[in-house]
């Protein structure tokens, strides 16, 4: 597997291999970016982007599922967080249907801004306080 720095480790194994999947997508968006030499990138485009609709569901899902199981407290404000991400993931695909070869360039940037971000500050903040919390309550039951 993978190794995912130490800034984005949760601890969780499979959160931690999830972020990576996700962290990769992210790289995928960034290179595209910079990529002068192809032409048509819309296919790749819909590519990223649907591989980021399909895992994060099913990672937001794992993730949700192991902070309903800790009882975490900040569990509606992470659901929020990751319906808002979705939306976001929907307006990008919807927008692609409308670029040209003279607009994709700055609507890759934008996702990939976008995507680090989020991807970036909600791992290092939002997921850390969750995974912290989770580490805590093992500690109590030993």
């Amino acid at each position: 597997m993978k190794q995912i720095s130490e800034e984005y480790r949760t601890g969780l194994e499979q959160i931690d291999a999830e972020h990576i999947k996700l962290l990769d997508l992210t790289d995928e968006a960034r290179k595209l970016f910079e990529d002068e030499n192809m032409l048509f990138k819309c296919a790749d485009i819909r590519r990223i982007l649907a591989g980021l609709q399909a895992y994060t569901i099913e990672h937001f899902a794992h993730e949700e599922a192991y902070m309903e199981s800790i009882g975490y407290d900040g569990l509606q404000l992470q659901k929020q967080q990751h319906r808002t991400f979705e939306r976001k993931l929907e307006e990008f695909t919807e927008r692609v249907s409308q670029l040209s070869i003279g607009t994709q360039d700055d609507m890759i940037h934008d996702l990939f801004e976008y995507l680090q971000l989020w991807l970036h500050d909600h791992i290092k903040k939002e997921d850390m306080k969750y995974a912290k919390f989770g580490t805590g309550k093992t500690e109590e039951n030993r």
